[in-house]
């Protein structure tokens, strides 16, 4: 088919995924300068009165229920807007995996990871819970896991708004086996229904099988009849039992035996972590992810791409990135208080971005969805932001040692750029520092050109900071 060029203001720069009903591009927004996801439907399907055109009912649906929201782990949606023949959303662009690929490469995440997700996610659903709005396709091709660790909720194309007309009436919508009891057998709905599919996406991600398997009429009757077993009896022991009684409540078959609400599924979940003994260690490996891009909405995900086995982790870090984890300990401690059990996992993740103790503070503080607890965290940590980081012995490099490109600029600021930008953009890093190197005629120039080059999906701004840290 022939794509457009533009649509709206947006010039369009790529085709991130294409579906029978539409297609999904990659734009740009010349007023804010960023770039973004642009969700496409013909506009006759959009204003189509005939209604068993519930893709045309979904397509306004998101743009109205995901609009009123305002929250770090939900895709934001910036305009609805038409072009010609072609209505569009206009959306934010977000780089990353979605969890259903993470999983398809490690079925068993390790604890740290799952308790991560979830927290993210309830909080999430919280937000939207609180302003009316319930997701209903709670599911994993529906949550994207970016580089940094941050989790988006995306597709609300079947979303309720509570009180509302536009909601939809279809009775039974969702994907079999993420669907709640009560939707099955036509009983009154509410949020509860969110709280159901995260239980199930919490028993998924613990077990590695989900609660209710089989085709569509065996899981349905499973959903509304049968107790999945426990996850620490259905592997072995290998998950701790303090979980199972989190998700047997949020399993529950009637919606009043189930957490009153997402963040009382949240607490109750830091609760269980913090009687939960650490899991063996080879016990359930980290999710390994190659970022790629992802739009937003089911119905238009990109191909998958391949994960490498062996490739990095997303949400837990084995080393510490030349940190001495002694200089670790004490924002541990502050942010243990304030997250708990997650905390030590959360600093030695950003660890690896980082290399003083304030943009650490910074990074692991952006990790924080909750702006209250964000704020008890900066409070306590502010004491160690002009802490001197303790460095460990280096760590013995599988890499070849890049050589010296000549010219003006020393080794050591070679090494130091080469440390700071692989931590943000991998290995492609050495061919953008042999790239700016030949051009620059000082440190200084150097480290401006090396912000110009980055990646798009780099934080430009820190990452100078970083780069400049060694001048100062």
């Amino acid at each position: 088919m022939t794509h457009p060029d533009r649509l709206g203001k947006y010039p369009i720069t790529g085709v991130i995924g294409e579906g029978a009903m539409g297609v999904v591009y990659k734009g740009f927004d010349p007023v804010i300068e960023r770039p973004v996801a642009i969700k496409t439907v013909h506009k006759q399907l959009v204003r189509s009165e005939d209604p068993a055109s519930s893709f045309a009912a979904r397509f306004r649906n998101e743009a109205q229920a995901v609009g009123r929201l305002t929250h770090p782990g939900i895709v934001a949606i910036y305009e609805y807007g038409e072009d010609g023949d072609t209505a569009f959303i206009a959306m934010e662009y977000v780089e990353g995996r979605t969890l259903s690929q993470l999983l398809a490469s490690t079925p068993l995440p390790n604890e740290p990871t799952i308790l991560r997700v979830m927290d993210q996610l309830l909080d999430a659903l919280h937000c939207a819970h609180q302003a009316g709005v319930w997701h209903r396709d709670i599911k994993p091709a529906n949550i994207i896991i970016t580089a940094r660790g941050q989790l988006k909720v995306t597709d609300f194309g079947i979303a309720r708004i509570e009180n509302n007309a536009l909601t939809l009436v279809t009775s039974i919508i969702g994907t079999p086996g993420y669907i709640a009891p009560e939707q099955y057998v036509g009983a009154p709905l509410d949020h509860r229904i969110d709280i159901f599919a995260a239980g199930v996406l919490l028993y998924r991600m613990l077990t590695g099988n989900s609660p209710f398997a089989g085709p569509p009429e065996a899981v349905m009757y499973k959903t509304v009849n049968e107790e999945p077993q426990p996850p620490s009896l259905a592997t072995g022991g290998r998950r701790s039992a303090s979980f199972d009684a989190v998700v047997a409540r949020a399993l529950a078959k009637k919606p009043e035996d189930r957490h009153a609400s997402a963040a009382d599924f949240r607490q109750a979940l830091r609760q269980a972590a913090g009687a939960a003994p650490a899991p063996p260690a080879d016990a359930a490996p980290a999710m390994a992810p190659a970022p790629q891009p992802v739009a937003a909405g089911n119905a238009f995900e990109a191909t998958q791409a391949a994960t490498s086995p062996s490739g990095g982790t997303l949400l837990s870090a084995s080393s510490i990135a030349g940190w001495d984890a002694s200089a670790l300990a004490p924002l541990e401690r502050t942010l243990a208080a304030v997250l708990g059990p997650m905390a030590k996992l959360m600093v030695r993740q950003a660890a690896r971005h980082c290399t003083d103790m304030a943009s650490l503070i910074d990074r692991v503080a952006d990790g924080i969805a909750d702006a209250r607890d964000r704020e008890a965290f900066l409070a306590g940590a502010a004491a160690h932001r002009t802490q001197a980081p303790a460095t460990a012995a280096p760590a013995v490099s599988t890499t070849p040692p890049m050589t010296d490109p000549g010219g003006p600029l020393p080794s050591g600021v070679i090494g130091h750029a080469l440390r700071v930008l692989t931590a943000h953009m991998g290995p492609i890093a050495r061919v953008v520092i042999k790239k700016v190197a030949a051009r620059a005629q000082s440190a200084d120039e150097f480290y401006a050109l090396l912000a110009n080059e980055a990646a798009e999906s780099v934080d430009r701004k820190r990452l100078l900071k970083q780069l400049r840290s060694r001048m100062e």
